[in-house]
This record gives structure tokens, sequence and C-alpha cells, in this order.
């Protein structure tokens, strides 16, 4: 190989090089702005839910524990509860409540996905909110008394799937919501714990 060759692929290399440094440097660019642009969603949306009148200082206090918990997590779980929030903000607190134990489930299933105790706790049975919930109470993640009132949770969404244009009393819409909202932040917290364990290398 001669040396105007060697130069050449050299070039080529370092060109090559250059242009997967790039490529990346481009998309962590674009997927830092992209996750900036959804969380400033949320907070919009939090804000306008906070100068609705129509929310208790409760549910107000609850919507912010959830938007400071998953302000910088998971996107797919940040957009669901922003489209709960909207879903709030037009009264159709039922669809709501029904969108928030989607988003219990999904953050139950994610946690418990590698947990060998809870494949063999399954056996026959379907990998539901139910059987979460009640895996996580055996797993002391959560108390008795937490899962029954999640459990409520879960039973508005199956009455909501089953019920078209379901309306609950104003007072079981309240409690739905605010236990709907403590539920994800308290799966959130280990849930939070458990990925930045997986986080960790070992050695």
């Amino acid at each position: 190989m001669n040396k105007n060759t060697l130069i050449i692929l050299l070039v080529l290399v370092l060109l090559l090089a250059g242009g997967l440094y790039f490529t990346n440097q481009s998309l962590q660019i674009e997927k830092q702005k992209r996750k900036e642009a959804e969380q400033a969603n949320v907070r919009l949306i939090m804000d306008s839910i906070r100068r609705q009148k129509g929310f208790t200082d409760a549910v107000k206090h609850e919507l912010d524990l959830l938007g400071k918990q998953f302000e910088a997590t998971d996107p797919d779980v940040t957009v669901k509860i922003a489209k709960a929030i909207q879903l709030i903000e037009i009264n159709q607190t039922e669809n709501a409540i029904e969108d928030l134990a989607v988003v219990m489930e999904n953050l139950l299933q994610d946690y418990y996905e590698k947990d060998n105790g809870f494949m063999a706790f399954l056996k026959n049975r379907r990998a539901d909110l139910h059987h979460l919930l009640t895996y996580c109470k055996k797993d002391k993640k959560i108390s008795d008394v937490e899962l029954q009132f999640f459990l409520g949770v879960k039973t508005i969404r199956n009455k909501e799937d089953h019920t078209l244009n379901q309306k609950l009393d104003a007072y079981l819409n309240a409690t739905g919501l605010i236990v709907g909202i403590g539920a994800i932040v308290k799966i959130a917290s280990f849930w939070k714990q458990k990925k930045q364990l997986d986080l960790v290398p070992v050695g």
C-alpha cells in the first residue's frame, strides 16, 4: 500500500468517525430537546390545573407531587399523565382515573418484568392490575390499607371499560383522583430506585 492510499484511507476513517460522533451528538441533543419540550408541556398543564377553581387544595397538592415526581423520568409515563390531566381539565374525571390506573399498571409491569418471585406468584393468573397490586403488597412495597384503596381505582377503571359515559358521584371522583395520583407517586418512588440500581455497573 503506497503512501497516498494510506493517507486517503486515514482521511476516510477520520471522516467516518467524525460523522458518527456528530450524528450521535445530534441524536442526543434532539432527545434532550424532546424531553425538555415534554416536561415544559406537563408544567404548562400543571399550571393550568392549579388555576382551576373546581379543584380542591388537596388535589392541587397531589398534582404538584406528581409533576415533581415524573418531571425527569420516562417520557411515555409523562405523556400518559399529561393526557389524564387534560381529561380532568375538561371534566372527564372518570376517564382520567382510568388513565391513571393504566399508568399504575404499566409502572408495576415494568417493575416486576424480570422478578422471579412475581412469575412464580402468577402461575396461571393474568398479569393485570389486581394481581400486580396484590403481589406488590406481598412484596411489602405497599401496605394492606394502600392495597384496598388502590384496588378501588382499579374498580373505577373496570367499570369505565364496561359502562359507556359512566358518571360517578363527585366525592367518588375526587377520592379516585387523589388515590390514583397517590398510587402513582408511591409506585414511582420504588420504581425509580430500581431503575437507578439497574444503571449501576456490576463489578
